[in-house]
């Protein structure tokens, strides 16, 4: 009976342990990087002397061993920039980067890793900014067509909230919704072959094109593009008074 009490004392003992080291082992959260730049595409930074700012900050629980940085060429085989941050040194981190003579066009890279004691490699994060020795513009403008003639004019009302993207020489699309006078604009773009378009949704004709697609270059280095709808199912009628007499000083 006393060696029965002596097992189950033992076998007690080696449960709390158990749990103890299983608590102690656990694995610790996973750290997250926040990963920023400035200009951001689709703008671009002059090529060359165009300055990028970076920064970024880690969330961690885990003790930092180091943190790698570097910015890549678009192939992603030239290391343009590199450092490792030890210890602490590379958790929060403001830096530049200018753009040299010689540097391609393109889209560049950032990476940061994240390396802990407990993990090894925790956390990573990219981002990418575009480089190009010429920058472009375009315009957008929305339009209802009013009177259902088909045709753009005064007594037409410019559309706000209503969806524009613009795909890139680089292959990435950016959209954003119109302001309250129907326009949108991006600047500072990349020169090359572009497609901008508008989203569509339900109850909505087209008349004009619902995307276009060109090239701009030094030469032409900026375009304004319009978009013109009309709601399903509404019918031309009579012009207003208000109408008749703004036609009449166009």
């Amino acid at each position: 009976m006393a060696r029965l009490v002596l097992w189950r004392a033992v076998f007690a003992a080696m449960v709390v342990v158990m749990l103890g080291a299983g608590i102690a082992s656990a694995d610790p959260a996973a750290a997250t990087i926040s990963l920023g730049r400035d200009p951001e595409p689709p703008m671009s930074v002059l090529n060359p002397g165009g300055v990028v700012d970076i920064w970024w900050n880690i969330e961690h629980t885990t003790t930092p061993n180091y943190v790698y940085f570097k910015l890549e060429d678009p192939t992603r085989t030239i290391i343009y920039d590199q450092q490792t941050y030890t210890g602490t040194t590379g958790i929060t981190v403001n830096r530049q980067w200018t753009v040299p003579a010689g540097a391609p066009d393109g889209k560049y890279w950032i990476r940061v890793e994240y390396w802990s004691y407990q993990s090894g490699n925790e956390a990573n994060a990219e981002v990418t900014f575009y480089v190009c020795c010429g920058q472009v513009t375009v315009f957008a403008e929305k339009w209802q067509d009013m009177d259902c003639d088909e045709i753009l004019t005064y007594s037409d009302a410019p559309v706000a909230d209503w969806w524009i993207c613009v795909r890139t020489p680089h292959g990435d699309t950016f959209c954003q919704q119109t302001n309250s006078s129907g326009q949108v604009s991006w600047a500072g773009l990349p020169e090359g072959n572009y497609r901008v378009s508008e989203v569509v949704p339900s109850g909505w004709i087209p008349i004009y094109p619902t995307f276009y697609e060109f090239t701009l270059d030094d030469v032409n280095n900026n375009i304004t593009l319009t978009f013109f709808n009309k709601l399903e199912g509404a019918s031309a009628a009579e012009p207003s008074t208000w109408g008749q007499i703004k036609s009449l000083y166009r």
